[in-house]
């Protein structure tokens, strides 16, 4: 099969089908048909997952509606594919770890691959699964891998407008990832009308976290206060145990804290500074994604830190309190007509570091200058 690509450079432009033998001369405009076999590499990161979840949502219904949900595969982490529901059904749903290598075989057989994970590892495989048609953004290594390609705008080592420190080279301008998906989704010829996420309830994982607060002695149909409180150690982005009880003590509502597996020392430690108030923490174990959004979704206001939970309370439009240390809020700040956002403005930021560079009174500025 020839590439769609390389008809476009040979044909006059006329309006295009993306599907599994398309002979029309090149288009001035895609359209992505139920006709193609898609398959699409979500991101694996929580939020970055949530934020691309109105590109599947359209994708599901378009090809529902034509009887072709079966010729739609989705490609990622098999605890963030739980997370979609019945809003996927028929849709293949292909487990890819991690940091791992996808399987090739199951990617075979698909006219279009939408990776919006941006890792070299998506572009190779659709690549080795010789899928006609490659859709990503450039950069990190895998531009020659893909037919379509755009670049995304770069701040080339400047100042970016607004705040932010300068770049280490050409790094990309700030801007909500839930828009950047959305337009490689058009720029593939699909249209998404709905662009903000929207999450569905698991039924049975909100049962068992009622339950699960009841025996805590909470009222889950009651107004309280969820707290993310986990993080991973050493994360120069995690919300300190001091910042997140100086906020948790400012509400008059029963307190629940919870946080992810691994995350259980931080949540811990904010736990234990709200001892004298009658908060409880979900960790033994911590819930698994679906509960963590059930949970999400029976609190009245979500603290967090600028991570992926803050990205399920969105989609759930529930009330957000969220605190940026050193990520940048323009990332974010699509759809977020109900969140409050606590930052401070620092010299040395914001630099989306894992881990904070500066030592001594330095040492995470950004988090403790936040005034509660």
């Amino acid at each position: 099969m020839r590439s769609l690509a390389s008809e476009a450079r040979e044909c006059a432009p006329s309006k295009r089908e993306l599907a599994p033998k398309a002979h029309a001369c090149a288009p001035s405009k895609r359209e992505l048909a139920p006709k193609a076999h898609v398959l699409v590499r979500t991101p694996s990161w929580l939020g970055d997952f949530v934020a691309c979840e109105p590109v599947l949502r359209a994708l599901s219904a378009t090809w529902r509606e034509h009887g072709a949900a079966s010729r739609l595969t989705f490609a990622g982490p098999a605890a963030l594919l739980e997370m979609l529901g019945k809003s996927c059904a028929d849709v293949q749903l292909v487990p890819v770890a991690r940091g791992a290598d996808p399987d090739v075989r199951a990617w075979r057989g698909h006219d279009v691959a939408l990776l919006l994970d941006g890792s070299w590892r998506s572009a190779w495989a659709a690549w080795r699964a010789h899928i006609p048609e490659r859709v990503g953004w450039a950069g990190g290594g895998r531009t020659p891998l893909l037919t379509l390609a755009p670049r995304p705008a770069l701040e080339r080592g400047a100042t970016p407008l607004g705040l932010g420190i300068h770049g280490r080279g050409a790094r990309r301008l700030p801007r909500p990832f839930a828009s950047a998906c959305v337009e490689l989704a058009a720029l593939a010829g699909l249209e998404v009308r709905e662009r903000a996420p929207r999450l569905a309830v698991d039924a049975r994982a909100l049962e068992r976290v009622h339950e699960r607060l009841r025996a805590r002695g909470i009222d889950p149909t009651r107004p309280f206060v969820l707290v993310n409180a986990g993080a991973r150690t050493g994360s120069a982005k995690a919300a300190e145990p001091a910042l997140l009880a100086r906020l948790a003590r400012g509400a008059a509502l029963p307190i629940v804290l919870a946080c992810g597996p691994g995350e259980e020392a931080n949540a811990r430690a904010t736990s234990a500074l709200l001892g004298d108030l009658s908060a409880i923490l979900l960790d033994d174990p911590p819930p698994s994604l679906i509960e963590l959004t059930a949970l999400i979704s029976a609190c009245a206001v979500c603290i967090t830190a600028d991570s992926g939970p803050r990205h399920i309370a969105q989609a759930l439009e529930k009330r957000t309190i969220v605190v940026c240390g050193p990520t940048d809020p323009r990332h974010t700040a699509e759809h977020a007509e109900n969140v409050t956002v606590l930052r401070a403005e620092v010299p040395c930021g914001p630099c989306h570091r894992e881990v904070c560079p500066n030592v001594g009174e330095n040492e995470r500025l950004c988090m403790r200058s936040i005034v509660v």
